[in-house]
């Protein structure tokens, strides 16, 4: 049976057709934020009202769509990012239009602003801060932030420039993600390897460097056990193999050290975490090489938690991590990782502490956050007082959290969707006035880039590729993309 709402959010062609507006016939929503979860709320809209119903304009801050898919994807996987391609369909449908280069903010379009005039609209802005860590020694140079680390060598003009000193023979990973085994990765992987990659060449050259100078030894820190772990075991395999000069290894005592009871009926429901084991067991047989290894080393570490960072001999930048041992408690499915009663710590010298312990929301122009960091809505749309103005509505991390993966959008993207079509079932459209946003876009300044303008920097993202004898060379400059258009 077809819920009320979808029913409802299905009707919007048959209201739409019946509705007698002198200026337009048709809805507007705006759309803020370019990654997946703007490109597929902007896709099941369009499907399900169709072009002749309802218009999409989609605000993005930088001249470059496509968010976490272009800035956020491990370059060594480019396949991806074939998701690019339905976006672009999307792009180049009818009733779409890219914005880019324009901020949705104080200083160009302000929220307010866009509400007064859409009737609708849809954040999709992600989640842009990080969680802390909250221990000493925290703020030295040194400690990098993940998401600020994976935007550097993805090319994001914002992190080009990340200042960090020379890892030395260690780096520490913390976290028990993806992300943390991507960042673990790259850092050991090949010179040739990166290279073919789209990763920015200065990160690329960067990272060889580090390599060149002695970087041996890497180690993912995580303060749970490998059955808590949210890493894939597509991510964990390919540890296994990405290169033949890195040696994976987990120390076979700190593997037993995770099979507590409660986690050993974990394991006994899990198909998934069974394959972990697996895995890791073949990393254990690498645990003795260690001495005598000259390969590169990823060391998986489990049950450890940072306690503090010191600073090296010249005092202005990390020199040692100190860990902790934590030990599991509680009942299967429900444990929790706390500090041992042993006192046991353990010292790690290192020069870089890549810190991967999850994302935050910051806050954005009238959009209310819970005690929980949350936006509180109802399928999508913003449970806040109405002001008079077009609905607020989210889709993407910034509603459910940042967790999932890209195709962890679409059903989000869905619900949002049909949410936001049966309420505008239930209005007529705003008169539209087309001078309106235009006049608000120049009285800012802004160079709107197009998604035409979009594919002529593609192209020279993939003629610049294919000179170095890759796909892509990617453009990190903004004033050098307006350049390129404006030439």
């Amino acid at each position: 049976m077809m819920s009320p709402m979808l029913s409802r959010g299905r009707s919007l062609a048959a209201r739409v057709s019946s509705c007698q507006c002198n200026s337009r016939r048709n809805y507007r929503v705006a759309v803020v934020g370019s990654g997946p979860a703007g490109f597929y709320t902007a896709k099941y809209l369009l499907k399900k009202a169709g072009a002749d119903n309802l218009k999409v304009d989609m605000f993005e801050r930088l001249p470059t769509p496509f968010g976490l898919v272009r800035f956020g994807v491990a370059p060594d996987h480019p396949e991806v990012k074939n998701v690019i391609k339905d976006f672009g369909d999307v792009a180049s449908g009818p009733g779409f239009r890219f914005f880019g280069n324009v901020e949705v903010g104080a200083s160009q379009l302000s929220m307010s602003y866009l509400r007064e005039i859409y009737d609708a609209v849809i954040l999709c802005t992600g989640a842009e801060g990080e969680r802390l860590l909250g221990i000493p020694g925290e703020s030295l140079p040194g400690v990098v932030g993940a998401p600020a680390f994976v935007k550097w060598y993805n090319g994001h003009p914002d992190f080009t420039e990340l200042d960090m000193p020379a890892p030395g023979h260690t780096a520490v990973v913390l976290g028990q993600g993806n992300v943390a085994l991507d960042v673990a990765r790259l850092l050991v992987r090949s010179p040739a390897d990166l290279r073919a990659t789209d990763m920015d060449a200065r990160a690329v050259e960067r990272i060889v460097g580090w390599q060149q100078a002695g970087l041996q030894t890497v180690h993912v820190v995580g303060r749970r056990g490998f059955v808590q772990a949210a890493f894939t075991n597509a991510e964990l395999r390919e540890l296994l193999t990405c290169s033949e000069e890195v040696l994976p290894i987990v120390d076979p005592e700190e593997l037993a050290l995770c099979r507590n009871a409660a986690s050993e009926e974990e394991l006994s429901t899990s198909r998934m975490k069974k394959r972990s084991l697996e895995i890791l067991d073949k990393m254990a047989q690498n645990f003795a090489q260690r001495e005598t290894t000259s390969k590169r080393i990823l060391w998986l570490r489990f049950l450890r938690s940072p306690l503090e960072v010191l600073p090296g001999p010249d005092g202005s930048s990390v020199g040692t991590l100190r860990l902790g041992r934590t030990e599991l408690k509680g009942e299967a499915g429900n444990q929790v990782a706390t500090m041992s009663a042993s006192g046991d710590t353990l010292d790690l010298a290192c020069g870089l502490v890549v810190r991967s312990v999850g994302f935050d929301l910051t806050p954005v122009e009238g959009l209310p956050l819970n005690e929980r960091r949350r936006v509180p809505h109802s399928q999508g749309r913003v449970e806040i007082p109405s002001s008079g103005v077009g609905g607020l509505y989210v889709s993407g991390w910034v509603k459910r959290g940042p967790q999932g993966i890209i195709a962890s959008n679409i059903a989000d993207a869905q619900e949002t969707a049909a949410r936001l079509l049966a309420d505008l079932a239930e209005k007529a459209p705003k008169a539209w006035e087309a001078d309106r946003l235009d006049g608000a876009l120049k009285a800012a300044g802004s160079r709107v880039v197009s998604f035409e303008d979009w594919r002529k920097l593609e192209a020279e993202e993939r003629r610049r590729g294919e000179a170095s004898g890759k796909a892509a060379a990617k453009l990190t400059s903004v004033p050098e993309m307006l350049s390129i258009l404006d030439c």
